[in-house]
């Protein structure tokens, strides 16, 4: 009898154009688990009046008493649809703690992965590297951080010794980012000789689902984390006065006092070793 899959829900930020920060992350973990994620979520909303399929960190983040999102402001959504503009401080960051703390209870491994776009743009997507090598490399900027994100899962199943069947969901995506997914992360799952030592062996391009987060309420763990990466990394790189991060700072000291979510970022000088790195790897092959 087969045994059941981890299941890897994805999400990113810093698709909206105005975004400095392309962001991504995995959550992962067995059914039972996520569903157990699922019950807690549902007693947290429940006891704070709120429903799991109107929330979003980035609405939740930016709409408050002294401030609405942009949602409530244009008139597509309300109090009904977002309570939380109308709670106290001290209810917001309770909430906020205790799904971050159902999280990381359940879920079994998780990472994120960030970086400044323009700094993608120069020693990535620009970069004569990715004309150079013979493996397919991310045009769009949160699909590079998805694909190192998939490394990362990678050297931990090696690490761990696992060889549980895979089932990826990602949050809905642009068809342009579908396709660069596609190319660079699931188009290898179709080649596996070439890829022994990769997730790509553990799972097939029909175990790829593109869902909403409205629905599949699992998926704002991924966007939990996202979010909170990026927004960390805006603010020590771009830091603007009168910006409200407090969130991010609740959701990140949950989530780095643990030994199984691995979030961080991709500087500069990292991606202008990723950049000599592979065009050596080019010039030697």
């Amino acid at each position: 009898m087969m045994a059941d899959p981890q299941i890897i829900y994805v999400d990113d930020s810093g698709t909206d154009g105005k975004s400095k920060i392309a962001a991504a992350a995995f959550c992962v973990s067995t059914v039972d688990r996520w569903q157990e994620l699922l019950k807690k979520w549902g007693k947290i909303a429940d006891h704070a009046g709120f429903e799991l399929r109107n929330f979003h960190t980035t609405e939740f983040a930016a709409c408050r008493r002294d401030h609405l999102c942009q949602q409530c402001r244009a008139g597509h959504t309300t109090v009904k649809d977002h309570p939380w503009q109308r709670w106290s401080e001290e209810k917001r960051e309770n909430v906020l703690n205790r799904m971050a703390k159902a999280l990381v209870k359940n879920v079994e491994w998780g990472v994120g992965h960030s970086y400044t776009k323009s700094d993608f743009d120069e020693h990535v997507r620009n970069s004569p590297a990715r004309a150079a090598l013979n493996e397919p490399v991310a045009a769009e900027y949160v699909t590079f951080a998805i694909q190192r994100c998939g490394g990362s899962f990678a050297e931990w199943r090696a690490a761990n010794s696992r060889d549980d069947r895979l089932k990826f969901v990602f949050d809905n995506s642009s068809t342009r980012e579908k396709q660069d997914i596609a190319k660079v992360f699931f188009a290898a799952a179709n080649d596996r000789g070439q890829h022994e030592n990769g997730i790509e062996q553990w799972f097939n391009p029909e175990d790829v689902t593109y869902e909403s987060r409205k629905i599949t309420h699992q998926l704002l763990s991924a966007d939990m984390v996202a979010w909170t990466i990026a927004s960390i990394r805006a603010l020590h790189m771009f830091g603007r006065r009168g910006s409200r991060f407090v969130e991010a700072y609740w959701l990140a000291k949950v989530f780095v006092s643990t030994e199984h979510l691995k979030i961080g970022y991709l500087s500069k000088d990292t991606l202008a070793q990723w950049e000599r790195d592979k065009l050596g790897d080019a010039a030697a092959g």
